[in-house]
């Protein structure tokens, strides 16, 4: 197996039921959550590079790895190449974004309680329900399938992201607002596909804030740009299709404006501390 860039290692919502854990908002990443035992499945990837991870033998249709702590006790794998075609496909049926991907291949599936005896220890209660009939793609009698994960935590992926991306959307906006503030000049961010830049201006005693999008086409990702400033509201701006102050619009670049007032600068200078590192 090969290192990969990872979000952690993900609870499945089977697992968070038995850990007890309600379900956190949206703002919060499910790998980060403290709990002993999720905790301790986030080193789970670098132990199993250095050869110190402990296999579950038994479980032959992939790959599964013990994560204990304390008492607790669980199941963990890293998705293969096969189970994140398969999830693109199903993400592709029900008409999401795609969700399970690259950066989402380490999931814990399964947890529970250390128990004496046999018949109740966890490990063994995981093989007896992962027991299936024989058949020519299951040749072992194993099958894993329900430890991996489902409809839910595909859908809680997106929704994670799609909060995580609003945050950093309205950061970069403020961080602009406030440096073309100080410095009285555009100030630009670069994404993977698109650009925005602010520029903070005063005309006839009145100041403005102009913004530029470009290649950004997405609605909502406009929306949440456009309503990061404080008392600016995204009915606030007006198209300026012609340019306004420094800004001329190219190929692919829209430019609005809206009025800015010194409660506004203010607030935004107050929220955002000066800094020379790129936005």
């Amino acid at each position: 197996m090969q290192a990969d860039d990872h979000s952690g290692v993900r609870p499945t919502r089977r697992c968070l039921d038995s850990l007890e854990i309600e379900i956190p908002k949206l703002d919060a990443p499910l790998h980060l959550l403290a709990h002993e035992l999720v905790e301790e499945a986030q080193s789970l990837p670098a132990r199993m590079l250095a050869g110190r991870a402990t296999r579950i033998g038994v479980l032959k249709d992939r790959v599964w790895f013990k994560v204990k702590r304390g008492r607790w006790r669980g199941v963990a794998t890293r998705l293969t190449d096969a189970d994140l075609h398969e999830n693109a496909r199903l993400d592709d049926a029900a008409g999401w974004t795609r969700s399970v991907d690259e950066s989402s291949r380490w999931w814990l599936g399964a947890a529970g309680w250390r128990e004496d005896g046999a018949r109740r220890d966890f490990y063994t209660r995981i093989e007896s329900e992962c027991r299936c009939v024989w058949s020519e793609a299951k040749k072992d009698r194993i099958n894993t399938d329900s430890l991996l994960p489902q409809e839910w935590d595909r859908r809680r992926i997106i929704a994670e992201r799609a909060v995580a991306e609003q945050r950093a959307y309205r950061t970069v906006m403020m961080q602009c607002a406030a440096r073309s503030l100080r410095s009285g000049k555009i100030v630009m961010a670069h994404f993977d596909a698109f650009a925005m830049g602010v520029l903070i201006r005063a005309d006839r005693g009145e100041q403005f804030v102009a913004f530029i999008a470009r290649q950004v086409y997405d609605p909502k990702r406009l929306a949440v740009m456009m309503s990061a400033l404080p008392g600016v509201s995204g009915d606030d701006w007006g198209p300026e299709p012609a340019g306004i102050a420094d800004l001329a619009p190219g190929p692919g670049e829209v430019v609005w404006s809206a009025v800015l007032t010194p409660e506004a600068a203010n607030a935004i200078l107050d929220a955002v501390p000066w800094s020379d590192e790129p936005v």
